[in-house]
């Protein structure tokens, strides 16, 4: 408590709130333009600024997605979106449960009829817009995906099916899901906990729901380091987040009397919001730590923000409008872009993203006004478990239709014998080839595998011992390595991620498998070392000490430059290019950064020491625009299965040119 000379005060009285679900409508709020009250069964007040903070949380979404590379933390709009969601669920179900009023069945009514028509509609156009424009493994994993969807459990399957190859996530139209599966799980359970404790005291229940967000947080801060992705797409990482909201919506925020101090304290909740949109990396720790600062934002702005500035700016007509229409248009930008990238490449022009954002808001405003709406109107209020049956029965139709389509891709997009082998390797990583070809889960570990192997730095007395050092990029060359040279052992140290360097970044998991190659590893017994990456230019003085440092304990060093990249999965230029009777298409997509980073790398590797092999030279007779790169062996195989890594027969060729010219036992 406090005197009136002081500020803070520990309040368990909830704010007012709005009563609109998740990037909700206005037919969501009551007609009621009650004062704020101190009591939960008070009735609850429209709020203009919290739709403004869904603008808020959307816009850097779509900005992201849509090319507008700088916002590279605009993913934490749904971090945004969580603290809302728990913050408004939980002011509604405490309100109708201290009214005796509540009802599970008519909660869950309103959940179908809020999140279920409009994600119906778009899985229903994805699906048929996949069909005719993606190949048969992008349609079968489409398919899946629906399936997953419909269950509620996609952010479960592309954890599943996610690994460090993270542009081939980015290209599935339906990824985005995995926040409404994390959403719909914990809504499962949450209103049974608020229900059971009912006639509980509100400190009791604060205590609980603070209990469940600080184990969420230590169980993310495990996976951060453990298991990166499933801390980024499983519910026991995020309960934390929509935990934040409920807490808001239990008053267990210090009251702060004075309004200059909550303006004060808002305005800077805007300006960490902002910061967090462009300084936070999708390579950071994530949700935890770095989603702390934004949901912590967004508490502030839900519980202090109803009057000020920061009220003012969210309220604005325009801040709400797109607010209103922010749940129809997280649903349509992902399956657009992701389309629009399937035929178009990766990389975005400023007037490519100015027509998918334009396209990604159109899309909202239609599915808000024709399907959102109506429905709401129509089906929210009721008796009965109808809508209960028909939602039940709607999912189980649309995952049958999604898995129909999964095994039928091969005959939805048929492809001649050449085409569909090209074909075939789109997610050829996921596979067990592909998984076999990198050492996967042994001596190439990813976020979501398991734990590296410390038998792949074993040197062997007998043979003479090659250690192959690096990220993907060196991994893909492994099994190719040892079926060209049988003769010598090879030792790998790969990590999805890392680059080969003394002091380089990356996450801990795979700096822990650098580390401990170059620090126990006796490098008197080791005849040649092979560094291989997906090079960055601002790296190249670390590499270069890197160099220095194993020359000085006098092991041979060969750098693998950068290989050829493309702008697109190398398998869908090949498809592209053939059926469109156009030879160079894949030499448009081609990324001359990649040649340009070869030239410059080159000369001051060798200066430090080491051999350096340009592997683009191996790959195409030139790396210049004007002459084309080979993009398949004879039997039509692709040379890269996504926009980089090679290919088992793709690795085996190039592997093969560069060792015809580089020894690997020749005297140090």
């Amino acid at each position: 408590m406090t005197d009136e000379r002081g500020s803070v005060e520990l309040s368990i009285t909830a704010p007012v709130v709005t009563p609109a679900d998740l990037r909700g409508a206005p037919a969501d709020y009551p007609a009621t333009g009650a004062a704020p009250s101190a009591r939960i069964s008070a009735p609850i007040r429209y709020r203009p600024d919290i739709d403004g903070l869904r603008a808020l949380a959307i816009l850097p979404i779509l900005l992201l997605h849509c090319g507008v590379t700088g916002l590279r933390g605009g993913f934490v709009g749904v971090d945004v979106f969580f603290v809302i969601s728990g913050y408004l669920i939980t002011a509604i179900m405490t309100r109708d449960i201290e009214r005796g009023a509540f009802s599970i069945t008519r909660f869950y009514r309103h959940r179908i009829v809020r999140i279920l028509p409009a994600l119906l509609v778009m899985i229903a156009v994805t699906l048929a817009l996949g069909c005719a424009l993606l190949l048969p493994n992008q349609i079968r994993d489409l398919g899946h995906s629906v399936a997953a969807t419909s269950a509620f459990g996609s952010n479960v399957y592309f954890y599943l099916t996610s690994d460090y190859f993270a542009a081939a996530s980015d290209a599935k139209p339906l990824v985005h899901t995995w926040s409404l599966a994390v959403e719909e799980q914990f809504y499962l359970v949450y209103p049974l906990l608020l229900w059971a404790m009912r006639r509980a005291p509100r400190e009791r229940l604060i205590a609980v729901i603070a209990g469940l967000a600080a184990v969420s947080f230590l169980a993310g801060a495990w996976l951060a380091v453990t298991r990166p992705s499933a801390g980024f797409y499983l519910l026991p990482a995020r309960v934390w987040e929509l935990a934040l909201g409920a807490l808001v919506a239990l008053g267990a925020v210090p009251t702060i009397r004075r309004p200059g101090w909550r303006a004060a304290l808002c305005l800077a909740a805007l300006v960490v919001i902002a910061l967090s949109t462009v300084a936070i990396s999708s390579r950071w720790p994530f949700p935890v730590p770095f989603a702390a600062p934004p949901a912590l934002a967004a508490a502030i702005l839900i519980a202090y923000g109803r009057d000020g500035p920061s009220a003012r700016l969210l309220a604005s007509a325009p801040l709400r409008a797109v607010g209103l229409v922010s749940y129809s248009a997280y649903l349509w930008h992902r399956p657009i872009i992701a389309l629009y990238q399937s035929r178009h490449g990766s990389t975005l022009r400023i007037g490519e993203t100015a027509l998918l954002l334009a396209l990604s808001l159109g899309a909202a405003v239609l599915s808000y006004a024709l399907v959102e709406r109506p429905a709401s109107r129509r089906w929210r209020d009721g008796s009965g478990l109808r809508v209960h049956a028909v939602a039940v029965a709607l999912l189980v139709l649309t995952a049958l239709a999604g898995l129909g389509i999964a095994d039928a891709a091969d005959r939805i997009r048929p492809l001649p014998p050449r085409l569909a082998r090209a074909a075939s390797y789109i997610g050829w990583d996921a596979t067990a080839a592909g998984r076999r070809q990198f050492g996967t889960d042994r001596c190439f570990t990813i976020p979501t595998g398991a734990a590296f192997d410390p038998a792949c730095l074993a040197l062997s007395a007998t043979r003479a011992n090659v250690m192959l050092i690096g990220d993907s990029h060196a991994a893909h060359f492994s099994q190719a390595l040892r079926l060209l040279r049988p003769d010598v052992h090879v030792v790998q140290a790969t990590a999805a991620g890392c680059r080969p360097l003394l002091r380089g970044g990356g996450i801990a998991r795979c700096r822990a498998v650098m580390e401990r190659a170059f620090t126990q590893t006796d490098f008197t017994r080791v005849d040649t070392v092979i560094l291989s990456a997906l090079w960055l230019p601002f790296e190249q003085p670390t590499l270069l000490d890197t160099i220095r440092s194993l020359r000085a304990r006098g092991v041979r060093v060969v750098v693998l430059g950068p290989s050829v990249e493309y702008d697109t999965d190398l398998p869908i230029l090949v498809v592209r290019g053939a059926r469109e009777g156009d030879p160079r298409l894949a030499d448009r997509y081609r990324i001359d950064a990649r040649a340009a980073l070869d030239r410059v790398m080159a000369a001051p590797v060798r200066a430090a020491g080491a051999t350096y092999v340009s592997v683009i030279a191996a790959e195409c007779a030139s790396p210049d625009r004007a002459t084309s790169c080979p993009l398949t062996t004879r039997d039509g195989t692709p040379l890269h299965f996504d926009h980089s890594h090679f290919t088992p027969a793709g690795a085996r060729l190039v592997l093969g040119r560069v060792l015809a010219v580089v020894p690997l036992t020749s005297p140090r």
